[in-house]
């Protein structure tokens, strides 16, 4: 609505406030008004991130104002243990020693609460730097640069400077006139005046340990930090910091002006943890999940549930994710599991690429008995992630990855070798665009670009479903600022485990039953599918909050809600059929193993494993896919043949699903699917031309490209060829230095290997003035995806021609000291595969440049002419 002001008469519109954390586009807005009391209460989040401030806006309580809404903080890395082991008593005059040599005078509260015999203290000493995001240590140095540097350093200067201009007044003489002597002093004055410059630029404060001192009370145990600097071999712990275990009194402390910290104790008082945050990123992931703000408009999706923060960045790596945190973590989650603190849902926006979903040993150690057969392509780490979604009945919610738009860019998690996760894409909306990007206009629908895509490499579904990914919510108070602009994947993710912790708390207060696998089947059957976005990157299409719950609520009573259906197809156990490598011509067959597994089923029932019986039609989607039409299935594994015939596809890539429905309750949606992606290539002439162009129905031969817009081509690489040039111009005259804005992404896939081992990404500008061009590497005989996107953001439409040309350059011998010339002085370009040049001799030396093959310019080399 627009609106005039009297006084000024200038329209102005309503801020669409909604849009900041986007609620709408999911059903949430009107799940809650449907729902009310579904708002997340009796339902706890674990964000496995880089630590959540329960201190930022909207995450200090829950809906009542009074109860704490992080009721728990773990740093699982490592980073923040400080060894106390050591134990010292206080002497008469009430000081200990600490590990700094200092000495600490005990706090009167110290003295009198301390309960432990003979009066012990665990001391310790930790560099707090670990524990400080990069943001802060920077504001950390200008803070101590300012109150302990700046003064004297200045006053230096100045005092230097004034002995120079008074050195310049009594010896007027030149500099070549002076006297020695003169000379000499004239330099050590100049030399001090830029050393004292120089240590300006290149301040660095080398205090940054502290004293830690931890003693037990009859309220728990109690840390003490000496975080007093103005006596030197002296601290006063009266005025230190004093904080109790978060996990009982939810104390949050600060270090300074910019580090916040909580603490826990482990193995009996030996180890203090100090948790903090290595980024602002875990707070925001937070916030969106279930940020309560003092403005409903602003909430997370759900406000009322309880967050537990497991830290898995490493602050001492720059916030990068190790294992050793994510086991930690995982063992954490199952700890409070069986503490009955249950855990119930996972958001996991975090994550790198792993070379190969399927690895691992099937043996723990030598001598040992073997891993189950499920179990035998896992690794320790996907074991124990699906025992906690498996056993634990925790929903693991993990981002997809902003590593598109390529295929097979699947981020680990989901690409774990049971898909237990729900993984989820980064949606963008008109509204969001108008709100949160300040877009002069709207444009239509549709999913990041750099969104993650599917298939896995072993043909698995890593997407599941999109949410929006894009959110101005709360942020830590280090960053000095309420609220910040942040997208991702990262951020969609807890979109999603915001609107499964609405649906437990739905179902916890109708008392009906569920798995994490019920709710994942239960997202995928009723997702909003989005014809006008890439199939690959939004899995079942939009989630859709309240379809999911009522889905849950109609068949909350069958049987298999309990089961999850393992798919394992062919001789490697891969989670999907992916055909890609070569030109196929004949058809293929696949044994497919299908396992139903009882959640937690070795607790199970064994009269539920003997009366469990589905019968399923095996629907195919397309043509070329072939199965049995029936599958009698009973608490055993069956196989089935399915037969993949790609010999009649055009170049491309081409996708197709097996879904198993229950013939007894088709509308249920399917039980499972067989995920099936075949990539036909172009194969270049290799005698008749090393240039690929794609085939266009425009008479310039070019391309439309709309904002999101992404055109894939699959090429065999040719025999010989090392590297490609991939060159774009565009055809419209008329938009002169107008620029499209182009997301190129190259992708080959090697055997075990992730997608990032071969791959090239760059965001490249086109216009008709210049011919834009990137080279990059690639392996012969093997195909390579070229994707072009025109960026999600970039308004307008513009036509494209394009065109890929191979080249090949390799070493006969890398260690040859010599060169052999040509005996009869030969100088013609055209060179054929058995010649042997200098590289002098190449008439074009860019593409020398091009290859890491040529270490030094009198190698001997041989050019392969792909004409």
């Amino acid at each position: 609505m627009i609106f005039k002001d009297t006084m000024t008469e200038v329209p102005y519109n309503v801020f669409p406030i909604n849009a900041l954390v986007p609620k709408a586009e999911t059903g949430v807005l009107s799940f809650l008004q449907k729902y009310p009391d579904y708002d997340g209460r009796d339902v706890t989040i674990a964000i496995f991130d880089s630590g959540v401030d329960p201190r930022a806006a909207g995450l200090e309580t829950l809906c009542d104002g009074k109860s704490v809404k992080v009721i728990e903080r773990f740093d699982c890395t490592g980073c923040g243990d400080v060894d106390v082991s050591r134990k010292v008593t206080a002497n008469d005059s009430g000081f200990i020693t600490g590990l700094s040599g200092r000495h600490l005078k005990l706090s009167a509260q110290m003295i009198l609460n301390n309960n432990t015999a003979n009066g012990e203290y665990h001391i310790g000493l930790k560099t707090f730097f670990d524990l400080s995001p990069t943001k802060v240590r920077e504001n950390q140095l200008n803070a101590e640069k300012t109150r302990k540097w700046d003064k004297p350093n200045k006053t230096a200067i100045a005092e230097i400077s004034r002995k120079i201009n008074e050195f310049d007044m009594l010896n007027n003489e030149s500099a070549k006139s002076l006297p020695w002597d003169k000379k000499l002093e004239k330099e050590d004055l100049e030399g001090t005046l830029e050393l004292l410059n120089n240590y300006e630029k290149i301040y660095n404060d080398i205090k940054t340990t502290f004293d830690c001192i931890l003693y037990s009370t009859s309220n728990g145990w109690r840390a003490v930090i000496d975080i007093t600097e103005k006596v030197w071999k002296v601290g006063d712990l009266e005025h230190a910091l004093h904080i109790g275990e978060y996990s009982k009194t939810h104390e949050i402390e600060n270090v300074n002006d910019f580090l916040s910290i909580s603490m826990n104790v482990h193995d009996e008082g030996n180890v203090l943890e100090i948790v903090g945050m290595c980024t602002s990123h875990g707070t925001h992931v937070a916030s969106i999940a279930s940020g309560n703000q003092a403005s409903k408009d602003l909430n997370g999706i759900a406000p009322n549930a309880k967050i537990v923060s497991l830290t898995i960045g490493d602050g001492r790596l720059g916030s990068m994710e190790t294992g050793t945190g994510l086991v930690r973590a995982i063992m954490k989650v199952m700890e409070l599991c069986r503490d009955g603190r249950k855990i119930d849902v996972i958001n996991m926006s975090y994550g790198e690429h792993s070379h190969w979903s399927n690895v691992g040993s099937s043996d723990e150690c030598e001598g040992k008995k073997r891993r189950k057969k499920q179990n035998q392509y896992m690794s320790r780490i996907g074991e124990l992630m699906s025992e906690v979604v498996n056993k634990y009945g925790v929903v693991w919610v993990a981002s997809a990855g902003n590593h598109g738009p390529a295929l097979s860019t699947i981020g680990t998690p989901p690409d774990i070798p049971v898909p237990s996760c729900i993984g989820v894409g980064a949606y963008v909306s008109p509204q969001m665009m108008e709100a949160e990007y300040t877009m002069r206009e709207k444009l239509p629908a549709n999913v990041y670009t750099w969104t993650s895509r599917d298939p896995c490499i072993d043909g698995g579904q890593g997407v599941t479903v999109c949410a929006p990914g894009g959110a101005i919510t709360s942020v830590p108070q280090f960053t000095m600022t309420k609220s910040q602009l942040m997208n991702g994947t990262s951020m969609a993710a807890p979109h999603v485990a915001g609107a499964v912790a609405l649906i437990i708390s739905g179902l916890k207060q109708r008392q009906i039953s569920y798995s994490p696998f019920s709710i994942k089947r239960a997202i995928c059957a009723t997702a909003t599918k989005l014809n006008y976005v890439d199939v690959f990157a939004q899995g079942s299409g939009l989630l859709n909050v309240e379809k999911t719950f009522e889905h849950l609520a109609q068949f909350g009573k069958h049987l298999d809600n309990m089961v999850r259906f393992s798919v394992r197809c062919g001789i490697s156990n891969t989670k999907g059929i992916y055909i890609r490598q070569r030109f196929l011509k004949k058809p293929f067959e696949y044994s497919v193993n299908i396992e139903p597994v009882f959640f937690n089923h070795t607790e199970t029932a064994p009269k539920d494993k003997l009366n469990f019986n589905v019968r399923l039609n095996l629907v195919p989607s397309q043509p070329y896919v072939q199965c049995g039409a029936f599958l009698d299935l009973n608490y055993c594994t069956r196989s089935l043949v399915v037969k993949v015939d790609p010999s009649g596809l055009s170049p491309g890539v081409h996708t197709a699903v097996i879904q198993a429905f229950d013939t007894d309750c088709v509308e249920k949606g399917s039980l499972f699917e067989i995920p099936v992606t075949i990539v036909q290539p172009h194969v270049i002439d290799n005698e008749e031309t090393r240039l690929y162009e794609p085939i266009s129905h425009t008479t310039d031969g070019s391309f439309e490209f709309q904002p999101s817009t992404i055109k894939r081509d699959f090429i065999l690489v040719p025999p010989g060829a090392t590297w490609a040039v991939l060159r774009m111009r565009s055809t419209d005259k008329i938009c002169g230095k107008d620029v499209g804005k182009f997301f190129v992404h190259t992708v080959q896939l090697l055997p075990k290997s992730s997608c990032r081992v071969l791959e090239t990404m760059k965001l490249l500008t086109v216009n008709s003035e210049n011919e834009t061009t990137l080279a990059f590497k690639c392996q012969e005989n093997n195909v390579v995806e070229l994707c072009i996107a025109k960026y999600w953001s970039n308004f307008g439409s513009i036509h494209l021609k394009y065109s890929l040309e191979f080249h090949g350059i390799q070493a006969t011998n890398p260690n040859a000291s010599c060169v052999d010339y040509p005996a009869d002085g030969n100088d013609d370009d055209d060179v054929t595969n058995n010649t042997c040049l200098t590289p002098a001799k190449v008439t074009n030396m860019g593409d020398i440049h091009a290859t890491k093959s040529l270490r030094k310019a009198a190698q001997i080399v041989i050019l392969h002419n792909l004409k």
